[in-house]
């Protein structure tokens, strides 16, 4: 049996069971958006069974965790007090990740839940770097000093989230972020002397972006051509939707396929999408992997048909 975890709305999600459904029947989902009743999962000293919507798992062979996590909580919980319910996420997350680690022992278990959750981009920086992938110089620091010090080394300089995009909702307002954008000089100005922990980079001058979807060791590539419009130009995520950026297959050379391969085994994904620039001088510059990044654009842009390719590595014995 194959077990998929997806997200109801999930375009690739659907698209894939599509064609797993075209090749056998004997495949569950189960959806981020759904309550999904944990049966059991008993653990003694001769064994670990475990039964998750009435599925006993030990007849599952493949686990593709596509998009979100298994909900536990039933909804009177989820709609809880902040308090309790932010008690119970937590006790939840923690199950979700043992329950991870304790199928992948014995499944083959491609996607992560955890790894999205726990995307230290600062991380993945640094294990792009050891294996031989060019980053942007990088300067993470609370010191307006120390940032005034960086800015002036530089032709210009961008910022960007350390983590998570800030969403934070109110009554009548919220605040939300900017995503990726340039740094100006009056911005240091108007900063305290200190500050939050914020993440500044030298802004490389690109020829263009590369979106690269990989599953398992197949890599997917895909140029975008996002440097000659103002609005996307930073960051081809600042959309143009009047205007979309063209986008195109596109081949790395082969020791730039390798470099990569090395760091998707050094970072334990088994999936996932890179963003990488080319720069001016062709160099191919490493900025951030997303462990369940979006993927259809990438397979109708560039006729890849991942979601098939997917459905048929799951099939198969």
């Amino acid at each position: 049996m194959i077990l998929v975890i997806g997200d109801a709305n999930d375009i690739t999600t659907n698209i894939t069971m599509e064609w797993i459904q075209h090749y056998t029947k004997n495949v569950k989902r189960i959806n981020f958006s759904d309550y999904t009743p944990l049966n059991s999962l008993k653990i003694t000293n001769q064994n670990c069974t475990t039964k998750i919507a009435s599925v006993d798992i030990s007849k599952v062979e493949k686990i593709w965790h596509r998009r979100g996590s298994i909900r536990f909580l039933p909804s009177t919980l989820r709609n809880a007090t902040s308090s309790l319910y932010a008690y119970l996420k937590k006790e939840e997350d923690s199950l979700l990740k043992s329950l991870e680690d304790i199928l992948g022992d014995t499944k083959e278990y491609i996607g992560s839940y955890h790894k999205e959750v726990e995307n230290y981009k600062i991380d993945y920086l640094l294990k792009a770097k050891d294996c031989g992938i060019r980053i942007p110089d990088t300067l993470i620091t609370t010191s307006k000093k120390e940032l005034q010090s960086f800015f002036n080394t530089y032709d210009q300089i961008i910022t960007k989230d350390i983590r998570y995009g800030i969403k934070i909702k109110a009554r009548d307002s919220g605040i939300y972020s900017a995503g990726t954008f340039v740094v100006s000089e009056d911005m240091i100005t108007s900063m305290k002397d200190d500050f939050a922990p914020t993440l500044v980079q030298e802004k490389i001058e690109k020829k263009y972006e590369i979106r690269v979807f990989f599953f398992k060791t197949t890599l997917y590539p895909m140029a975008i051509l996002s440097q000659n419009d103002s609005k996307t130009s930073v960051d081809y995520r600042n959309y143009n939707r009047e205007k979309p950026n063209r986008n195109v297959p596109v081949l790395f050379p082969k020791h730039i396929e390798q470099q990569i391969l090395n760091f998707i085994k050094k970072s334990g994904l088994s999936t996932g999408s890179i963003d990488l620039i080319v720069d001016k001088s062709d160099n191919y510059v490493f900025l951030e992997v997303n462990p369940q990044g979006q993927l259809d654009w990438v397979s109708k842009h560039c006729n890849y048909y991942i979601e098939k390719n997917i459905a048929e590595y799951l099939v198969s014995k």
